[in-house]
This record gives C-alpha cells, sequence and structure tokens, in this order.
C-alpha cells in the first residue's frame, strides 16, 4: 500500500496552518500541538516578539534538545531525531510564509 501524506488542518499559536506529512493525523495534531505549547511559552516571555521570531526560538530549543539527547549517554533514538527534524521543517515553512505571503 503507497503511503499517501496526510493533510491536517492546525491551528498553532492562533493561526490555521495546513500540514501535509506523511505520517498519520494523530502524530501531525501532536507535533503540532508541541510546537503550539512551546510556541506560547515562548510568546509568555517575550510578548512582543514576532511570529517568525518566535518560530526561530522554537526551532532553535527544539533543535538544542535534538543536540543533547544525540550526546547524552541515554543513546538516540532515530525516530525521534526524524519527528525533530518534521518540526523544525514546519516551523521553518511557517517564517517562509510570514516572510514571502
Amino acid at each position: 500500500m503507497d503511503n499517501v501524506p496526510s493533510r491536517v488542518q492546525v491551528k498553532i499559536l492562533g493561526e490555521d496552518y495546513t500540514i501535509l506529512g506523511d505520517t498519520d493525523e494523530s502524530t501531525i495534531r501532536g507535533l503540532a500541538s508541541m510546537v503550539d505549547e512551546r510556541m506560547r511559552e515562548l510568546k509568555n516571555s517575550l510578548p512582543t516578539a514576532s511570529m517568525s521570531r518566535l518560530a526561530v526560538l522554537c526551532a532553535m530549543n527544539l533543535a538544542d534538545e535534538l543536540h543533547q539527547l544525540k550526546n547524552s549517554d541515554t543513546g538516540f533514538h532515530p525516530v525521534l531525531e526524524e519527528k525533530t527534524k518534521k518540526l523544525i521543517s514546519l516551523l521553518e515553512e511557517g517564517i517562509i510564509g510570514d516572510i514571502y505571503p
């Protein structure tokens, strides 16, 4: 059976996004929820920051977590790395959408 990309409508920091992914809808929703939570935390700390600035900071935080996991003694799971890369990619797409409407 072919993998048909999922197209999922999500809300991140109050904005609607259509996410196209190679994984199931529940995983995409879970990732979007994680990004939304992280961006809300950042927004609370930096209330005047632009959406693109929040997205970059969120991506940097996720990349830092990925880096720490890769360098920890507990080992690193390739699936976690792939999901983190997808999160960062989604954030980058959102930033590009903000810059180039």
